[in-house]
């Protein structure tokens, strides 16, 4: 089918919209086309950012799409562009069940989001947009959910943190690769996005490294970035995002990568956020670039406003689970200005503009496999406290390689610390300066309102299976410092932007599953360029550990990895340097990964004796409580299988980004395995591996190679 020509006022006649979405419905009858007969491409419109679909339900699914005019007078006189979208259950389209004119408005940059209703559940549909003689340039397949109930395996891949400057998504080539040539039952059924779909600054790229490619400068754009001795490391030119114009740039860059457009055809997504969407370590409407940041509500209505255009998500559809309502709702234009955030309330939420800002797009909200999974999609940005390490605490810690474990957990709790009787000043290395945090409620990732549904949510689950989509690791990663003879030295975390910089509710929240005795709950997560693998201690910090869920970390599809930055870091220090990098002979392998699972004496002792035995001999079981792997040089994705028996667990690890992998995709340098079996509600989960098929990450050995 070249394309479809239709007059006007057939047109208006089906043209329907709701607000921020257009509602089609699967026809009840044999199908008999609407919009006339089909005729030669115009050349007037084309779709560069492809198509897209999103959040599956058992009758339903979100489709998505962006279309331009190349010849002006072929849109309205407004602007606006007649289209509309065909559904099938084949890819030729013979079998078309969905016809529905829809129309891109200039006001939301011709972005259009489609809510198709009445479908079959547990099918695979094909679907097309067309515009006059032009469509898009392939077909989207998308996959609905089995009916509620019904008990089968689920399959689904997890990515994040794909910068486009720092590398290619030759991993998103490999799935999608890999998946065509799978059997039918070996298939995925949907992808789970992590967040910082795009990164918001450009330049991100260390001085001593080449840009993969260029985003070019962005429409409105901060001033040029320079390195000053006090700000990072990004290059002369960069820029940050200001405007909706800047972020909307940005997600047509992105999305002009054809790897992603042919993943986001081929696999229904599932999104939610992290701080790039917006701004790097962001916490409500604020940014922390330089020093302590500032507002940033104009931003942050701007970054959800085209979160909300170009990434489809189920929102104020998004149905109930088991009773438990979703808070989701669409993007709502409100008005405001960057101005002071005030003093919080009692959920750590700062009020007015900044409340506005951080209102205008909720997306938290659960999504149903049949029986077998319930995902839990959390935010843990826009509702979090600041960060406790603020730059006086940076200062008054100034000899602190890490935040020291000690102050973050007093810090984050605010006037609850000391059983509601917090020290007046906080003590490091001999001096003393007054408690910022005495008066302050306690820290949060989750905001009061959020953390309610989330345990109501949990709560309610019946399905085999409950993953929390999480964002940002829950894994414990401590360096232990206090293991070091005359060191003097407290331990303390591996960054407090995840979990670790609000360990008060995270205790909470373990403790709660396992209070409530909710059994099988895994946390899959992203951030941190690395994967890892571990369990979730209730609290890390005493001697006999409780364990209340599983957790998994994927790596980024291309920003450079946890590895990189940490050797970049204790380049400046021969003794650190040494546990972060082991020389092998002629080659340098992850020390890294040693360090954080066995602690600093195994790392380093093991790197100057070059011994597996005097590292064993030195490990520290409690170095980083309940983790037991890394693979912090990696790119990649992880797949997950579930059902009765348990869940399989496979990183990916796709190597090197920096050059464009081809049409066969990233070549794999290893696949780890993990298995978790299902654990009864009150009981612990146990992890069985890793398995390596490939090359393990130092310090695993081939013996651990799966056959």
């Amino acid at each position: 089918m070249a394309g479809i020509s239709f007059n006007r006022r057939e047109f208006l006649k089906l043209f329907a919209a709701t607000a921020g979405c257009f509602v089609a419905t699967a026809a009840a009858t044999p199908f008999a086309p609407a919009l006339g007969t089909a005729r030669a491409a115009s050349g007037a419109f084309h779709f560069p950012q492809g198509l897209a679909s999103a959040d599956p339900q058992p009758d339903a699914v979100m489709l998505w799409t962006r279309v331009e005019a190349l010849d002006p007078q072929a849109a309205l006189p407004n602007g606006d562009i007649d289209l509309y979208v065909r559904v099938a259950l084949d890819v030729g389209f013979e079998r078309v069940i969905v016809e529905q004119a829809v129309r891109a408005g200039v006001t939301a940059d011709h972005t259009l989001r489609v809510f198709v209703q009445g479908l079959s559940p547990d099918t695979i549909y094909y679907y097309r947009f067309y515009a006059g003689g032009d469509m898009s340039p392939y077909p989207g397949r998308t996959h609905t959910a089995p009916r509620a109930g019904t008990s089968r395996k689920v399959r689904f891949a997890t990515i994040c943190c794909q910068n486009y400057e720092q590398g290619y998504y030759g991993a998103l080539r490999r799935l999608t690769n890999d998946d065509i040539a799978a059997a039918p039952e070996e298939r995925i059924d949907f992808v789970l996005h992590l967040g910082d779909f795009i990164y918001e600054h450009t330049g991100d790229v260390p001085d001593d490294e080449t840009p993969a490619r260029l985003v070019g400068p962005l429409p409105d754009g901060s001033d040029p970035w320079k390195p000053d001795g006090t700000r990072r490391w990004w290059q002369k030119g960069g820029q940050a995002a200001v405007t909706l114009a800047d972020y909307r740039h940005l997600y047509k860059t992105y999305l002009s990568d054809p790897d992603l457009q042919a993943a986001r055809a081929r696999f229904p997504f599932v999104h939610t956020w992290d701080d790039h969407e917006f701004t790097n370590d962001a916490w409500q409407a604020h940014d922390t670039y330089f020093g302590d940041g500032e507002p940033a509500q104009k931003r942050k209505v701007a970054a959800n406003r085209a979160w909300f255009e170009f990434i489809p998500a189920v929102l104020a559809e998004a149905p109930k689970l088991n009773g438990v309502g979703n808070a989701a709702h669409d993007f709502r234009d409100v008005k405001v200005e960057n101005a002071p955030m005030g003093e919080p309330d009692e959920n750590y939420f700062y009020p007015d503009d900044n409340l506005k800002a951080v209102s205008s797009l909720t997306i938290y909200r659960t999504f149903r496999w049949g029986a077998m999974l319930d995902l839990i999609l959390t935010d843990l940005r826009s509702y979090r406290s600041p960060p406790v390490m603020t730059e006086a605490l940076k200062a008054f810690t100034k000899g602190a390689p890490v935040p020291p474990v000690r102050l973050v957990k007093l810090l984050d709790a605010g006037k609850t610390a000391n059983g509601g009787e917090p020290p007046e000043t906080i003590s490091y290395d001999g001096a003393d300066m007054a408690n910022p945090r005495a008066a302050s409620p306690r820290g949060t990732q989750m905001g009061g309102p959020q953390k309610a549904w989330f345990k109501s949510a949990m709560k309610a689950s019946t399905a085999t299976w409950r993953v929390w989509g999480n964002s940002v690791p829950a894994l414990q990663m401590r360096l232990d410092f206090s293991r070091i003879p005359f060191a003097g030295l407290e331990d303390g975390y591996v960054g407090t932007d995840a979990w670790q910089g609000y360990p008060g509710e995270l205790e909470e929240l373990m403790r709660f599953l396992k209070d409530e005795k909710i059994g099988n709950v895994v946390s899959i997560s992203g951030d941190y360029h690395a994967f890892g693998a571990g369990r979730l201690p209730v609290d890390p910090d005493t001697d006999e550990l409780s364990y209340a869920a599983a957790e998994f970390m994927t790596a980024g599809v291309s920003s450079s990895s946890m590895y990189d930055g940490a050797e970049r870091a204790a380049r400046s220090s021969s003794f650190f340097h040494r546990a972060v990098v082991f020389k092998d002979g002629e080659s340098l392998r992850e020390n890294w990964n040693n360090t954080l699972v066995n602690g600093l004496r195994a790392g380093i002792l093991a790197n100057y004796s070059g011994s597996a035995y005097v590292r064993d001999m030195f490990r520290n079981t409690h170095a980083s409580p309940g983790l037991d792997y890394m693979d912090s040089n990696a790119h990649g994705y992880t797949i997950a299988t579930l059902d009765e028996t348990g869940m399989e667990v496979v990183q990916v690890n796709a190597g090197n980004v920096t050059r464009d992998a081809g049409p066969d995709g990233a070549t794999v340098l290893r696949r780890t395995r993990f298995h978790v079996a299902p654990w009864e509600g009150g009981g612990e989960p146990v992890i069985e591996g890793p398995g390596f098929v490939g090359t393990p990450p130092y310090p695993w050995t081939p013996a651990q190679r799966d056959t």
